[in-house]
């Protein structure tokens, strides 16, 4: 099988830093390639994917991210996905200005919603269903008004996580925005008495200034910005517990499964995929108030097999198990081209 992910133009695969999407399609064609799965990645120029073929429009990173720069970066994608001499048996998007332009494409296709339930998006979702659309979690494809083919969830490299000693602190790691609300993280810890560690980046200015940096003035917290590669992982498995306060429903969140992969417990709020990720009372706590986490904090040394979580979790979240999944979906997206073709020539 020979299979082409077009990713998106504004984060290198994989990312150095901050970028979920771009790390999914950098698990994924590592997987894939070690079942002798041939890869091509349509991403920017500057993308590193183990072992993997890059094709690019953009030489370097685009960011911030511009719709225009998507539809530029998927019509030329798809024009190339056309004119190879050898083709694809399916192309796998990660771009809703991918799905938009589908039609340039002659090969099955399939595309993973990597955001939140939007009714522009759902619109072109609904236009094109010869896309077969993958949701990354139940709670998601239960919000998604166009047809969902499949809920696959996230999946990442177990060997690239290590299992530490913790050092006693806590830690909040993704965007200082109020959907993720890392002033609840604060507040947690200082309630439970614990020292936090903060690793991000501001996307929400206003509210980083008015409501998350006087907290971190307060309660003397150490943020570091945003961190990637080896140090974000000694990080993450050196804590005592991940916070994941989200306040809105949270179409995955990778972070979850990364500590879940160093064997951290995670302590979270019941929202959007967090009950489907965090098995509750075994890997974290899934509360439905943020007092309830502070309690989970102070007793997480005691209460969590950090052995078991990982073990769990290397089964449970591996890019091998993604890649199953997905290939499963290519070749029922194959299948059904073949079936349509049929129906059409004896037409």
């Amino acid at each position: 099988m020979r299979v082409a992910l077009v990713s998106t133009p504004f984060v290198p695969v994989p990312p150095p830093r901050y970028g979920g999407t771009e790390l999914v399609v950098a698990e994924l064609a590592a997987a894939l390639r070690r079942r002798s799965i041939e890869v091509v990645v349509y991403a920017t120029g500057d993308s590193r994917p183990d072992g993997v073929e890059v094709r690019s429009y953009f030489p370097s990173a685009q960011w911030p991210p511009n719709a225009d720069v998507d539809a530029t970066h998927a019509a030329w994608s798809l024009r190339d996905i056309g004119r190879d001499p050898r083709g694809f048996d399916v192309v796998h998007l990660h771009s809703s200005s991918a799905v938009e332009l589908s039609r340039l494409c002659p090969y099955p296709a399939v595309a993973t919603v990597h955001h939140d339930c939007n009714e522009k998006l759902s619109r072109i979702y609904r236009a094109n269903p010869h896309v077969m659309l993958v949701a990354i979690s139940g709670s998601q494809a239960r919000r998604e008004e166009a047809p969902v083919s499949a809920v696959i969830h996230h999946g990442l490299s177990p060997e690239r996580f290590p299992l530490l000693p913790e050092q006693g602190y806590l830690l909040y790691l993704g965007r200082y925005s109020r959907e993720k609300a890392p002033h609840l993280a604060i507040e947690v810890a200082a309630l439970a008495r614990l020292p936090l560690v903060m690793a991000g980046e501001p996307h929400e200015l206003d509210y980083y200034g008015e409501q998350v940096l006087p907290l971190i003035r307060r309660h003397g917290v150490l943020e570091l910005g945003a961190v990637g590669g080896a140090r974000k992982t000694n990080l993450l498995a050196r804590a005592r517990a991940l916070i994941f306060p989200v306040q809105w429903a949270e179409p995955f969140g990778l972070v979850m499964i990364e500590a879940q992969l160093c064997g951290v417990p995670v302590l979270a709020l019941r929202r959007g995929s967090v009950p489907e990720v965090v098995q509750d009372g075994i890997t974290g706590l899934v509360a439905d108030d943020p007092c309830e986490l502070v309690s989970g904090a102070r007793v997480a040394d005691k209460l969590f097999d950090r052995a078991r979580i990982r073990a769990l979790a290397s089964e449970r979240w591996s890019a091998d198990r993604m890649a199953s999944e997905y290939l499963q979906l290519y070749r029922q997206a194959v299948a059904e081209s073949f079936v349509a073709a049929d129906a059409g020539y004896a037409g």
